[in-house]
């Protein structure tokens, strides 16, 4: 009979998670892991987008041990309950691999506070135009002295729920300042024109371009220039943005629409890539396999026809 040995004492068996917070319940360290992908390109962080509201969906995703889920509340349905508990499953069925970066709707504050209570790692902030938002955003996020966060009485209990990684931290004020990232997404011609002053705003970790609403704000085709034709106005906006980030040192946080893509924006200055969309890769998936059965169908159908007419030729005198 093989020998037995309990989990502890299998160390290959446990999810290397170096930034993982003291607890599964409190923000990992995104700060450093972008911080590494920028000093080491190899280091770049590969995740998921989450749009479907669902934890049992968020399991499965977490379950994969991706780098991070990207959940988004701004145009997934997520309701508070739902992406309080999505944040958590991320973290648990992870075993604290998979940080956690939520899309909150711009000045949600709602949003935000489940967000940042749950223990999520970075915070999305759409439709960035100025510097000032930002600042005025840096302030909702991060407890004192950085900010006026409010301190929630019910994510710990007191002697029971209170380890952290950081000395004299038993309700993870310092993991959370320490660790939390604020990520401005740049998605309008106003935004592009502001893109360097929002770039250089001390605390900002990473940035993100919204290509969608960008184009419709320029009033430039949007099929087009996603299909890979840019248009000239849409190239010199990149352009612009990715010359903010890198005068700043800033890593670029983005979604790849195939696997094909991630050489180019690795070379671009992303260093955070959701590789998959779980709407879009469950919709691909499906919508292959059926197209895959009908052509399959075609083919036996045009077999039998023409086995059945020769056999017709043949019973013929």
């Amino acid at each position: 009979m093989a020998e037995y040995k309990p989990y502890s004492e299998q160390p290959h068996l446990h999810t290397q998670a170096p930034y993982r917070a003291a607890m599964l319940t409190y923000p990992g360290n995104l700060r450093q892991a972008l911080k590494d992908a920028m000093e080491d390109p190899a280091k770049t962080l590969f995740g998921v987008a989450h749009g479907i509201p669902s934890t049992f969906v968020t399991k499965l995703i977490a379950g994969t041990k991706p780098d991070f889920v990207w959940i988004d509340v701004e145009h997934g349905m997520f309701n508070r309950l739902e992406l309080h508990d999505a944040i958590h499953a991320a973290q648990t069925h992870s075993e604290g691999k998979a940080l956690v970066i939520v899309r909150v709707p711009k000045n949600d504050e709602l949003s935000l506070t489940t967000a940042l209570d749950a223990g999520a790692s970075g915070i999305i902030i759409p439709h960035v135009e100025s510097a000032q938002e930002v600042k005025d955003m840096i302030k909702e996020m991060y407890y004192p002295p950085m900010g006026h966060r409010s301190f929630s009485p019910w994510t710990f209990t007191p002697g029971v729920y209170d380890a952290s990684l950081y000395p004299r931290d038993a309700y993870n004020v310092s993991t959370s300042n320490n660790h939390v990232c604020i990520i401005p997404q740049i998605e309008s011609v106003k935004g592009v024109e502001n893109a360097d002053e929002i770039a250089a705003v001390p605390g900002v970790h990473a940035l993100m371009f919204g290509p969608g609403d960008y184009l419709i704000d320029a009033g430039l085709d949007l099929t087009s220039a996603l299909s890979g034709e840019p248009h000239p106005t849409f190239a010199k906006a990149m352009e612009k943005f990715g010359a903010a980030a890198q005068k700043n040192g800033l890593p670029i946080f983005g979604g790849a629409l195939s696997v094909d893509m991630v050489p180019m924006l690795i070379q671009q200055g992303f260093r955070a890539i959701a590789v998959q969309f779980d709407v879009w890769g469950l919709s691909k998936l499906i919508h292959g396999s059926l197209t895959q059965a009908r052509a399959a169908a075609k083919q036996v159908a045009s077999q039998t026809n023409g086995e059945t007419e020769g056999e017709t030729k043949e019973a013929k005198p």
